[in-house]
């Protein structure tokens, strides 16, 4: 049986503008659900139901924060709240999650925890009263990563982890990636052979950050860099096979969930480009994708409502309207 803590009041411990009083938006507010392992703690999710009973079984929308991988101060308190709300008003339940950063474990520890989320859900569908084929996941920056991979390696069983509900697929349905895009590579593999050979045999498209130049020696340089050691617990040059496992753009030429993309075309922190290539490659292979670039706007929430609308009328389509 589920162990959920309702959370009467506004919500706490959170910035001002991320606030909410759930409770009188009609929405049951459970705090720091314990979803599955991570290591050898539990790991949370915070869940939101809306109050309102339907006859059918709800959607699943699941958000992934960002912050680099590594940023404590960004947790599953970092979420787009007044969306989350709209969406539970529209009849998901929606659930906002930790994971474990880099710091404490490298990969692909992150994506095994989000993955377990998904299982953990599935796994209590009957008592959550949720839809175990319409689950959704959104994530901006590095929590864009994660939704895309978990999107993208369903079937991958390097990446699942052991952190519960293994009975479980962790597959989903529909992805939202938020200026991430589908290439680790830059991360210290770019110029690895096999990174090159299996790029050119997809006949995908792969992408340096802003300043790093296709030199080896330049590239070992950056794979110095403590964030690409705490990523795979070495330098990324000496990755190559986990820098494709936590690719996206490598899984292109297997089954995939609908993908909605976006990416400011002011990005500064992640260029565009990396967006671009994953469109071009899902389309490439004859998925389900859409590409929206945000015009004035760089990396961080999107400002402006409509862009909001975007991202739930999409998972509206995906996960209600092509699941009757």
């Amino acid at each position: 049986m589920l162990n959920l803590k309702k959370l009467t009041g506004e919500e706490t411990g959170v910035a001002k503008e991320l606030r909410m009083d759930w409770e009188k938006r009609g929405i049951d507010f459970y705090e720091d659900v314990a979803y599955g392992m991570g290591g050898d703690h539990p790991m949370y999710l915070d869940l939101m139901v809306p109050q309102e009973k339907t006859q059918g079984k709800r959607p699943v929308i699941i958000w992934v924060h960002g912050g680099g991988w590594s940023i404590p101060e960004l947790t599953k308190k970092y979420r787009p709240t007044q969306a989350l709300a709209q969406a539970c008003e529209m009849g998901f339940v929606c659930a906002s999650i930790e994971y474990r950063l880099v710091t404490e474990k490298p990969f692909p520890a992150p994506v095994e925890d989000c993955k377990c989320a998904v299982r953990f859900l599935k796994a209590h569908a009957g008592e959550l009263g949720i839809d175990p084929e319409a689950v959704g996941i959104w994530g901006e920056s590095a929590g864009g990563q994660l939704a895309a991979l978990v999107g993208a390696s369903y079937g991958n069983p390097r990446l699942e982890g052991t952190g519960g509900w293994q009975e479980f697929g962790s597959d989903v349905r529909a992805v939202c990636d938020w200026y991430c895009g589908g290439d680790m590579t830059h991360m210290g593999a770019y110029m690895c052979p096999e990174v090159q050979e299996r790029a050119r045999e997809l006949g995908i498209k792969l992408t340096l950050m802003p300043g790093q130049q296709e030199s080896d020696e330049n590239l070992k340089d950056q794979a110095q860099d403590g964030l690409f050691i705490q990523m795979f617990g070495k330098p990324g040059r000496e990755a190559p096979e986990m820098s494709m496992d936590i690719s996206p753009i490598f899984y292109v030429e297997h089954r995939q969930p609908a993908y909605l993309l976006m990416h400011g075309d002011s990005d500064q922190t992640v260029t565009p480009q990396f967006s671009y290539n994953f469109y071009d490659a899902l389309l490439k292979y004859g998925h389900d994708a859409t590409f929206v670039l945000i015009p004035r706007q760089g990396h961080g929430f999107f400002k402006g409502q409509g862009y909001y609308d975007i991202v739930l009328n999409f998972f509206k389509k995906k996960l209600v309207s092509e699941n009757k």
